[in-house]
Protein backbone atom coordinates (compact mmCIF):
# COMPACT_ATOMS: atom_id res chain seq x y z
CA UNK A 1 0.00 0.00 0.00
CA UNK A 2 2.95 2.23 0.98
CA UNK A 3 4.35 1.63 -2.42
CA UNK A 4 1.01 2.13 -4.34
CA UNK A 5 0.45 5.52 -2.48
CA UNK A 6 4.14 6.74 -3.66
CA UNK A 7 3.68 6.01 -6.99
CA UNK A 8 0.24 7.67 -7.10
CA UNK A 9 1.99 10.76 -4.99
CA UNK A 10 4.80 10.52 -7.57
CA UNK A 11 2.85 10.91 -11.12
CA UNK A 12 0.13 12.73 -9.39
CA UNK A 13 0.30 15.33 -12.81
CA UNK A 14 0.66 12.94 -15.22
CA UNK A 15 -2.12 10.75 -13.80
CA UNK A 16 -4.71 14.03 -13.18
CA UNK A 17 -3.80 14.76 -17.11
CA UNK A 18 -4.84 11.10 -18.20
CA UNK A 19 -8.18 11.57 -15.78
CA UNK A 20 -8.84 14.53 -17.95
CA UNK A 21 -8.11 13.20 -20.97
CA UNK A 22 -10.68 10.48 -20.41
CA UNK A 23 -13.23 12.90 -19.18
CA UNK A 24 -13.27 15.18 -22.23
CA UNK A 25 -13.29 12.05 -24.57
CA UNK A 26 -16.17 10.68 -22.36
CA UNK A 27 -18.26 14.45 -22.63
CA UNK A 28 -19.46 13.75 -26.66
CA UNK A 29 -21.13 10.37 -25.67
CA UNK A 30 -22.65 11.01 -22.28
CA UNK A 31 -23.52 14.75 -23.33
CA UNK A 32 -25.99 15.82 -26.05
CA UNK A 33 -24.04 18.48 -27.48
CA UNK A 34 -25.73 19.51 -30.48
CA UNK A 35 -29.01 19.39 -28.55
CA UNK A 36 -27.23 21.96 -26.17
CA UNK A 37 -25.36 24.39 -28.78
CA UNK A 38 -28.19 23.94 -31.37
CA UNK A 39 -29.05 27.65 -31.93
CA UNK A 40 -25.77 28.54 -31.94
CA UNK A 41 -24.94 25.85 -34.54
CA UNK A 42 -28.05 27.34 -36.08
CA UNK A 43 -27.29 30.81 -36.28
CA UNK A 44 -23.44 30.90 -36.48
CA UNK A 45 -21.62 29.87 -39.72
CA UNK A 46 -18.37 28.51 -39.85
CA UNK A 47 -15.57 30.19 -39.76
CA UNK A 48 -11.67 29.71 -39.32
CA UNK A 49 -11.63 30.70 -35.91
CA UNK A 50 -14.12 27.98 -34.63
CA UNK A 51 -13.81 25.42 -37.11
CA UNK A 52 -12.63 22.75 -35.20
CA UNK A 53 -15.22 23.19 -32.25
CA UNK A 54 -17.80 23.23 -34.85
CA UNK A 55 -16.98 20.18 -36.38
CA UNK A 56 -16.91 18.53 -33.18
CA UNK A 57 -20.74 19.77 -32.52
CA UNK A 58 -21.83 18.53 -35.88
CA UNK A 59 -20.04 15.61 -36.76
CA UNK A 60 -21.01 13.50 -34.25
CA UNK A 61 -19.75 11.31 -31.34
CA UNK A 62 -16.94 10.06 -32.89
CA UNK A 63 -15.38 12.94 -34.68
CA UNK A 64 -16.26 14.81 -31.44
CA UNK A 65 -13.94 12.62 -29.06
CA UNK A 66 -10.83 12.43 -31.17
CA UNK A 67 -11.32 16.40 -31.47
CA UNK A 68 -11.56 17.03 -28.30
CA UNK A 69 -8.70 14.51 -27.40
CA UNK A 70 -6.10 16.06 -29.26
CA UNK A 71 -7.25 19.56 -28.30
CA UNK A 72 -6.48 18.61 -24.43
CA UNK A 73 -3.61 17.20 -25.06
CA UNK A 74 -1.81 20.02 -26.24
CA UNK A 75 -2.57 21.95 -24.00
CA UNK A 76 -1.50 19.12 -21.44
CA UNK A 77 1.82 19.01 -23.72
CA UNK A 78 2.19 22.83 -23.62
CA UNK A 79 1.46 22.72 -19.54
CA UNK A 80 4.68 20.08 -19.63
CA UNK A 81 6.95 22.38 -20.78
CA UNK A 82 9.89 22.43 -18.07
CA UNK A 83 8.37 20.09 -16.03
CA UNK A 84 11.26 17.16 -14.84
CA UNK A 85 9.59 13.90 -13.96
CA UNK A 86 10.59 11.30 -10.88
CA UNK A 87 11.46 15.03 -8.61
CA UNK A 88 10.02 13.48 -5.43
CA UNK A 89 12.42 11.50 -3.54
CA UNK A 90 11.03 8.06 -3.56
CA UNK A 91 11.87 5.24 -5.46
CA UNK A 92 10.43 5.31 -9.07
CA UNK A 93 10.64 1.34 -10.44
CA UNK A 94 7.86 1.68 -12.70
CA UNK A 95 7.72 -0.03 -16.17
CA UNK A 96 9.43 1.51 -19.73
CA UNK A 97 5.81 1.77 -21.07
CA UNK A 98 5.25 4.69 -18.68
CA UNK A 99 8.12 6.27 -19.11
CA UNK A 100 7.91 6.21 -22.72
CA UNK A 101 4.19 7.25 -22.69
CA UNK A 102 4.93 10.18 -20.33
CA UNK A 103 7.95 11.17 -22.85
CA UNK A 104 5.98 10.69 -26.16
CA UNK A 105 2.44 11.43 -25.34
CA UNK A 106 2.53 13.94 -22.34
CA UNK A 107 5.76 15.11 -23.94
CA UNK A 108 7.45 15.47 -20.53
CA UNK A 109 11.26 16.08 -21.68
CA UNK A 110 13.19 16.18 -18.47
CA UNK A 111 13.60 13.03 -16.30
CA UNK A 112 15.42 13.04 -13.19
CA UNK A 113 17.50 9.43 -12.82
CA UNK A 114 17.81 9.27 -9.10
CA UNK A 115 16.37 6.28 -6.99
CA UNK A 116 15.61 4.97 -10.49
CA UNK A 117 16.43 0.92 -10.72
CA UNK A 118 20.03 1.37 -12.45
CA UNK A 119 18.90 -1.23 -15.41
CA UNK A 120 16.05 1.46 -16.62
CA UNK A 121 19.15 4.19 -15.80
CA UNK A 122 20.40 2.60 -18.73
CA UNK A 123 17.62 2.10 -20.66
CA UNK A 124 16.29 5.57 -20.62
CA UNK A 125 19.35 7.11 -21.56
CA UNK A 126 20.62 4.40 -24.07
CA UNK A 127 17.39 4.66 -26.19
CA UNK A 128 17.24 8.79 -25.33
CA UNK A 129 13.08 8.58 -24.37
CA UNK A 130 13.49 11.45 -22.97
CA UNK A 131 15.15 14.71 -24.17
CA UNK A 132 17.39 15.50 -21.22
CA UNK A 133 18.34 13.85 -17.52
CA UNK A 134 19.32 16.73 -15.07
CA UNK A 135 21.20 16.42 -12.43
CA UNK A 136 22.49 18.46 -9.57
CA UNK A 137 26.26 18.52 -10.31
CA UNK A 138 27.65 19.86 -6.57
CA UNK A 139 25.87 16.25 -5.77
CA UNK A 140 28.45 14.65 -7.97
CA UNK A 141 31.94 16.95 -7.62
CA UNK A 142 34.94 16.08 -10.00
CA UNK A 143 37.28 13.82 -8.74
CA UNK A 144 40.74 15.86 -7.58
CA UNK A 145 43.74 14.66 -8.91
CA UNK A 146 42.65 11.49 -9.57
CA UNK A 147 44.11 8.24 -10.34
CA UNK A 148 43.63 5.93 -13.03
CA UNK A 149 41.02 3.54 -12.67
CA UNK A 150 41.68 -0.28 -12.08
CA UNK A 151 41.15 -2.94 -14.33
CA UNK A 152 40.98 -6.62 -13.63
CA UNK A 153 40.61 -9.38 -16.41
CA UNK A 154 38.90 -12.84 -14.94
CA UNK A 155 38.67 -16.32 -16.74
CA UNK A 156 40.25 -15.03 -20.07
CA UNK A 157 39.92 -18.53 -21.72
CA UNK A 158 36.26 -18.81 -21.30
CA UNK A 159 35.42 -19.00 -24.80
CA UNK A 160 31.84 -17.95 -24.84
CA UNK A 161 30.83 -14.63 -26.15
CA UNK A 162 29.45 -13.44 -23.19
CA UNK A 163 30.87 -11.00 -21.17
CA UNK A 164 30.41 -10.31 -17.24
CA UNK A 165 31.55 -6.28 -17.02
CA UNK A 166 31.58 -5.46 -13.23
CA UNK A 167 31.46 -1.28 -12.74
CA UNK A 168 32.40 -0.99 -9.22
CA UNK A 169 31.44 2.59 -8.19
CA UNK A 170 30.30 3.82 -4.92
CA UNK A 171 30.11 -0.07 -3.51
CA UNK A 172 32.36 -2.64 -3.49
CA UNK A 173 31.09 -5.61 -5.70
CA UNK A 174 32.68 -9.19 -4.73
CA UNK A 175 32.66 -12.30 -6.70
CA UNK A 176 29.71 -14.02 -4.58
CA UNK A 177 27.44 -11.29 -5.61
CA UNK A 178 27.36 -12.51 -9.24
CA UNK A 179 24.88 -14.49 -10.10
CA UNK A 180 26.71 -18.47 -9.72
CA UNK A 181 25.27 -19.02 -13.83
CA UNK A 182 27.34 -16.21 -14.69
CA UNK A 183 30.63 -16.74 -12.34
CA UNK A 184 32.34 -18.78 -15.31
CA UNK A 185 32.10 -16.13 -17.76
CA UNK A 186 35.04 -13.94 -18.58
CA UNK A 187 35.06 -11.15 -16.28
CA UNK A 188 36.18 -7.55 -16.15
CA UNK A 189 36.05 -5.65 -13.38
CA UNK A 190 36.43 -1.46 -13.32
CA UNK A 191 37.02 -0.02 -10.36
CA UNK A 192 36.94 3.69 -9.23
CA UNK A 193 40.40 4.39 -7.27
CA UNK A 194 40.25 0.91 -6.24
CA UNK A 195 36.86 0.94 -5.04
CA UNK A 196 38.46 2.70 -1.72
CA UNK A 197 36.36 6.11 -2.40
CA UNK A 198 32.71 5.41 -1.42
CA UNK A 199 31.22 8.80 -1.72
CA UNK A 200 29.53 10.28 -4.81
CA UNK A 201 31.76 11.70 -7.06
CA UNK A 202 31.66 12.30 -11.53
CA UNK A 203 35.00 10.84 -12.57
CA UNK A 204 36.11 11.74 -16.48
CA UNK A 205 38.64 8.64 -16.13
CA UNK A 206 37.08 6.00 -14.73
CA UNK A 207 33.95 6.62 -17.14
CA UNK A 208 36.71 6.59 -20.08
CA UNK A 209 38.44 3.72 -19.01
CA UNK A 210 34.95 2.08 -19.17
CA UNK A 211 34.43 3.45 -22.78
CA UNK A 212 38.04 1.87 -24.07
CA UNK A 213 36.93 -1.44 -22.45
CA UNK A 214 33.46 -1.71 -24.66
CA UNK A 215 35.51 -0.36 -27.78
CA UNK A 216 38.60 -2.62 -27.22
CA UNK A 217 35.83 -5.67 -27.15
CA UNK A 218 36.37 -8.29 -30.38
CA UNK A 219 33.83 -9.29 -32.36
CA UNK A 220 30.00 -9.61 -31.16
CA UNK A 221 29.47 -10.17 -28.15
CA UNK A 222 26.78 -10.43 -25.29
CA UNK A 223 27.58 -7.59 -22.33
CA UNK A 224 26.43 -8.40 -18.35
CA UNK A 225 26.58 -5.56 -16.45
CA UNK A 226 26.42 -5.63 -12.55
CA UNK A 227 27.02 -1.73 -11.52
CA UNK A 228 27.09 0.45 -8.15
CA UNK A 229 27.74 3.16 -10.44
CA UNK A 230 25.89 6.69 -9.54
CA UNK A 231 23.56 8.34 -11.44
CA UNK A 232 25.82 10.64 -13.14
CA UNK A 233 28.43 8.32 -13.92
CA UNK A 234 25.59 5.88 -15.16
CA UNK A 235 24.12 8.23 -17.32
CA UNK A 236 27.52 9.35 -19.35
CA UNK A 237 28.35 5.52 -19.33
CA UNK A 238 24.90 4.65 -20.77
CA UNK A 239 25.27 7.12 -23.41
CA UNK A 240 29.09 7.41 -24.39
CA UNK A 241 29.87 3.67 -23.95
CA UNK A 242 26.70 2.04 -24.79
CA UNK A 243 24.92 4.45 -26.61
CA UNK A 244 23.59 3.61 -30.44
CA UNK A 245 26.96 5.44 -32.20
CA UNK A 246 29.01 3.39 -30.25
CA UNK A 247 28.23 0.09 -29.17
CA UNK A 248 29.05 -1.80 -32.33
CA UNK A 249 30.73 -4.31 -31.15
CA UNK A 250 28.10 -5.53 -28.30
CA UNK A 251 25.17 -7.02 -29.70
CA UNK A 252 22.85 -7.51 -26.52
CA UNK A 253 23.20 -5.86 -23.38
CA UNK A 254 21.88 -7.02 -19.55
CA UNK A 255 21.98 -5.05 -16.49
CA UNK A 256 21.51 -6.93 -13.72
CA UNK A 257 19.86 -5.42 -10.76
CA UNK A 258 20.92 -5.54 -7.11
CA UNK A 259 19.26 -6.89 -3.76
CA UNK A 260 18.64 -4.55 -0.97
CA UNK A 261 18.47 -7.52 1.66
CA UNK A 262 21.54 -9.51 2.99
CA UNK A 263 24.38 -9.82 0.94
CA UNK A 264 23.21 -7.75 -1.58
CA UNK A 265 23.84 -10.33 -4.27
CA UNK A 266 22.84 -9.45 -7.87
CA UNK A 267 19.33 -10.81 -9.02
CA UNK A 268 19.80 -14.11 -11.57
CA UNK A 269 18.29 -12.55 -14.79
CA UNK A 270 19.49 -9.52 -16.04
CA UNK A 271 17.35 -6.92 -17.72
CA UNK A 272 17.76 -6.57 -21.31
CA UNK A 273 18.38 -3.48 -22.63
CA UNK A 274 18.56 -3.88 -26.07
Amino acid sequence: MKKLCETISSNGRQILEIIALIIVTSIPWVVDLQEIFKEYLTNQPISPDDFFWQAALRMGKPVASVILFFAVLIVIRKFNQGFVMNRKRVYHDYCYAWYWFCAKILEIKSCDLVLVPIHMQFKLVIRATFQEYPLDETEYPVVENESDSKVLETNQEDPTREINLVLEDTYEIEARQIPKSKQGYRTIKISRNSGADSSRHFSQKYIEAIIKCIRDLKGKVSVNVYATTNPMNTKHIAKRAFGLGERGNVEHLYVFQQSKDGRRRFEEKGKKIF
